[in-house]
């Protein structure tokens, strides 16, 4: 079993093309006994951003902290604190911080995305 206290888990700059004031970790996955899906946990500063992007897989998000906003598609959808979100597979996405505070979320995929890139 791991537990990981969330003030020492330390998050990275996003190694992603296109990405703007943006960090992330991965916090449980394989290493922890999690084979299928990963665990990270991502934070994006007052106007930062993803890339536009899209890929084979699902995202399963909850929101931790902030305000920010989820374009899936077209759709631009606000999010707030406590609020979970679904990115359907190869669906073009963005998550944006238009705020003034940090936007911090969770996001769970399948082990098989990205492997080990977020330690």
């Amino acid at each position: 079993m791991a537990v990981f206290a969330y003030d020492s888990i330390v998050k990275k700059p996003l190694p992603m093309e296109g990405v703007d004031k943006a960090s992330g970790v991965e916090v449980i996955g394989p290493e922890q006994g999690w084979t299928n899906h990963v665990l990270r946990l991502f934070q994006i500063e007052p106007g930062g951003h993803t890339p536009r992007h899209q890929h084979d897989w699902e995202h399963i998000n909850h929101i931790v902290r902030g305000r920010g906003r989820l374009r899936i598609g077209d759709t631009i959808h606000e999010l707030g604190p406590k609020d979970f979100a679904v990115v359907p597979p190869n669906t073009e996405h963005q998550f944006e911080n238009p705020y003034d505070e940090p936007f911090e979320f969770i996001c769970i995929v399948p082990t098989r995305s990205y492997g080990n890139n977020y330690k």
